[in-house]
């Protein structure tokens, strides 16, 4: 009995950190909805094993894509693509018809750069699904430098892009202190560069 009191206790906590939270299950209902029309070329930034924690890929999120690549900042997640968002050479200038963007720059020193390579890789009139933390726990240790508002979000897309939805995720009651955010904005114009 001394030896399986441990096991029973990780398997409980392996189990219930496998459940998605309610924040994952509302940030999924929404990207199902904002995902399913999106047609052309899309590439997801930071897509690890591209798992939905429900069971899903979000590849599926995208029924109407021609195309959908996976990128990882390292080579252990065998996505398709291995970049760093903050410097991506080798892609074309308007490469892309939708970027998808996860809970990836506020892991990024420089997000300001790595914002500026997602608008320059995408075409005029693209889509950019973009997930960002406001109110989460530090995680992934010394490489989680940022969180963001919704004033903070529109100011950094005001030039570059058109705010189609911004949703608040995991609000609690009359706080105004939501776990995350989701937005879905289309590039304006042509530009290439954005800040």
């Amino acid at each position: 009995m001394k030896n399986l009191l441990p096991k029973l206790m990780i398997k409980y906590l392996s189990e219930k950190w496998r459940c998605p939270s309610s924040g994952r299950k509302e940030s999924n209902k929404w990207l199902h909805h904002n995902c399913r029309d999106t047609k052309g070329d899309v590439l997801s930034i930071g897509s690890g094993n591209d798992a939905d924690q429900e069971g899903d890929c979000y590849r599926n999120y995208f029924p109407m894509a021609t195309s959908y690549t996976t990128s990882e900042i390292s080579e252990e997640f065998k996505c398709d693509l291995t970049l760093d968002v903050r410097s991506m050479p080798n892609m074309k200038d308007r490469s892309y018809d939708c970027v998808f963007c996860s809970g990836v720059l506020e892991h990024v020193d420089d997000y300001q750069a790595g914002l500026s390579e997602l608008t320059r890789i995408l075409k005029a009139g693209g889509l950019l699904l973009l997930g960002v933390p406001f109110r989460q726990p530090i995680h992934m240790g010394s490489q989680d430098f940022w969180r963001f508002t919704e004033h903070g979000i529109k100011y950094l897309l005001k030039d570059s892009y058109e705010i189609i939805n911004i949703v608040s995720i995991d609000k609690r009651k009359g706080a105004g202190f939501p776990s995350a955010y989701w937005i879905k904005a289309k590039k304006k114009g042509n530009i290439t560069k954005a800040l």
